[in-house]
């Protein structure tokens, strides 16, 4: 003959089965894999980055273009001729970002002056503030590189901001 099974048994046995569900459907193996290559980009960023080795600098930062030339197989007029590509990109990359930045916070005053001062209104506004400074320190990046192409060294972002040149691309 079964043994019987209580009702408060069953009740018992049915809430630890509910109470099981968020356990069983817990994504172990994609947590666990998300964890190794978190484990991996901290890894990356504490050995720190490793020196470009397509393209030759000085020891006083400017570019050796000879070098360079030689380390692909190129000749140097060829080297020159895509500095000058790349330039053209670096500037036109610069704009581009410069007025998107510009055109968003322009539109993000815009929503700050009609939305109202309430907690649950004000946080979208709010979190939309980064995307408008990621778009202008990545118009800067390419500015940068645009200054570091026309004058043919790495110079650093100090360097350029306190220039006496040109300080928009070209």
């Amino acid at each position: 003959m079964p043994k019987r099974v209580s009702r408060l048994n069953r009740a018992w046995s049915g809430v630890r089965w509910i109470g099981s569900i968020p356990g069983r459907t817990f994504p172990k193996p994609e947590v666990a894999e998300g964890g190794r290559m978190l484990s991996g980009l901290i890894a990356t960023v504490r050995r720190g980055a490793r020196r470009d080795t397509r393209f030759r600098v000085d020891e006083d930062r400017h570019f050796d273009l000879e070098a360079t030339a030689f380390l692909h197989g190129m000749k140097v007029w060829q080297v020159e001729v895509l500095l000058q590509r790349r330039r053209r990109q670096s500037a036109l990359a610069a704009y581009i970002f410069f007025g998107a930045a510009w055109a968003l916070f322009a539109y993000w005053l815009f929503e700050i002056a009609i939305t109202p001062w309430a907690s649950w209104s004000i946080a979208p506004v709010l979190e939309f503030a980064p995307f408008c400074l990621f778009l202008f320190l990545t118009a800067f990046q390419s500015a940068l590189q645009n200054y570091q192409l026309r004058t043919r060294r790495l110079a650093t972002a100090w360097e350029y901001l306190t220039t006496s040149e040109q300080f928009w691309p070209s």
